[in-house]
Order: structure tokens, then sequence, then C-alpha cells
């Protein structure tokens, strides 16, 4: 489908579910929802026209002045007027910048004091950049490697928790339920609707529906998914495979109890066949593909 016949159908709310995955695939994708964003909060003032135009008729008509071509002019100045003003509204409202990833990618994008943040696949992130000098403050969808310069405090805040830090490097996945912090250097605060606590170099804060913990076994100088290998320490199967879809454009099938036991171990970005047999063979499941759906299952 034409791509703008994509954006008809998505202002109109018509788009199917193939059709809404290719609108998300467009290159200005995240330019629209932006778009789409500050309209919906825009608030225009309300001008009336014709009234207007019918007080200064009547001031001219007084004066006796009758000059033909006004109205049609005065018509034309008021719509340009209008514009203006939407535009200068939209420019001063749109100070938020978002970065998003898509299905295997990957993206490190620098903020203004320069610190930086690496994405890991369908992730993202939004700062206020007019605000950025006084209030260091990130939103994260996902998962997101940070090094941050020193400096103000430097917040990042997500659905499961806040954590803090004034300059260290530390990552956060930050997936529906599941919420994991591992400090690398330095210290962060990590704070939730239930608790609060510290990490220091080495430490882990770990929270999800089956298992919470505060210390990993080893403790690697970067995230492994920042060179293409995903590394899981007593983890639900079930997060596993759901990271395994992001990195690769599959879809899993396994049954339920299956996805509640534990997986400690690592499967590589670069081959789905070796990354299946990583998953599989600790559980003594086998897999078969058909097209971009896997399914694994126990003989």
């Amino acid at each position: 489908m034409e791509k703008e016949q994509l954006i008809r159908k998505w202002l109109d709310n018509e788009l199917t579910e193939s059709e809404l995955q290719a609108f998300k695939n467009l290159e200005e994708y995240d330019q629209y929802i932006r778009i789409s964003d500050t309209v919906k909060n825009l608030e225009i003032p309300t001008y009336n026209i014709d009234t207007q135009l019918e007080v200064l008729q009547a001031r001219i008509e007084a004066k006796k002045s009758k000059v033909i071509w006004l109205k049609p002019f005065l018509r034309i100045a008021a719509v340009l007027i209008l514009f203006v003003g939407v535009y200068f509204a939209v420019s001063q409202r749109s100070t938020s910048i978002e970065h998003y990833t898509h299905i295997a990618q990957k993206e490190t994008i620098t903020l203004p004091d320069n610190s930086t943040v690496m994405l890991n696949a369908m992730s993202s992130i939004s700062y206020d950049e007019n605000t950025w000098e006084a209030q260091r403050n990130v939103s994260l969808e996902g998962e997101a490697y940070f090094k941050v310069s020193k400096g103000t405090t430097f917040n990042v805040t997500t659905t499961n928790g806040t954590v803090t830090v004034l300059g260290t490097q530390f990552n956060i996945k930050n997936r529906d339920e599941y919420f994991d912090v591992v400090c690398y250097e330095g210290s962060v605060k990590v704070t939730t609707a239930a608790q609060e606590v510290i990490l220091k170099a080495g430490d882990r804060f770990r929270e999800s529906v089956l298992i919470a913990g505060t210390k990993i076994t080893n403790t690697p100088k970067t995230p492994s998914w920042t060179y293409n290998e995903s590394s899981f320490e007593k983890t639900p199967l079930k997060e596993v495979i759901a990271e395994l879809e992001r990195q690769y454009q599959v879809q899993v099938d396994v049954n339920e109890v299956f996805s509640q036991e534990l997986f400690t171990g690592t499967f590589t970005h670069d081959n789905l066949d070796i990354a299946l047999k990583s998953i599989s063979l600790p559980f003594n499941l086998t897999y078969t593909k058909e097209e971009n759906k896997v399914t694994l299952a126990r003989d």
C-alpha cells in the first residue's frame, strides 16, 4: 500500500493490524506521532472572523469609506494570522525529544550533557530539551544502557520505578511487570512503590511476578546485549522468549507450564538456530520453524 494511503487510513483510524505495522515501519512514523500528540493537546484561541469583519465594516461605513477589496483581504489576513498562531503554538510545545528502536535494532543516543544511552530492540526514551540543564529527566520504555556524565541529579523514570544517579554506568530493563537494574560503575538509587535501595558497582535490583534479587553472580563491564548476546540468570523462560522475539522477527509458541521455568544462560543475536538451541536444550525441548513462527515443545 502507498504511504499516502497508509497515512490517510491512519488519520481516519481505519488501519488493519498488518497496515498498522506497515505504518509503524515508515521512516517518518515518529514525526507523525509527535505531530498527532501535539495537535490533540493544542488549544487554539477562539476567533470569529465574520464578527470582527462586521465590526470593522461598520467603522468603515461610519466614515463613509467604501473599500470593496477590504473584506476578502481581511479574510485572507485572518486565516494567515491563525496559521501563524498554530505554528507558533506547535513550535513552542514541541520540546520533547523522543527516540525509538524497532525489532532487532539498537541505537546509541547522545544527550545534551554528552551522556549516552544505548537502546536495545523495541525500546524508547524521551526527554525535554528546554528544561534539560535544570532537570536531567529521561523516560524509558524497554531496555537501555546509560553512561551518565557528572552533573545535576539524573533521573530515569519507568512504569515500574525510578533510577536516580549523579554520574555512573547502569542498565535498566523495564518490560511490563519485569524490572531489572544493574549498576556497572558508581552507585544508583532505585525507587519503586514498594521500596528504595542503593546499588553499587556489581549490584542488581530485580523485580517481577516470579523472582526478585539484589546481586549478580558475575559483573561484566557492559550488558551482554550491547555486543549482540542476551544473558539471563534465573529468569522466567517467558521473559527469555520475549527477548528472543524482540531480537528476531519471530513469534514463539510455548506451553505455559514451560514458560514459568527459570533460565540461566545466553543466546546470540546473530543466528536464530543457535539461539533456539541455547534456549531449548536446557529444558529438553525441541523446536520447529514455519516462516516467522517458532514452536517449542517437549517430546
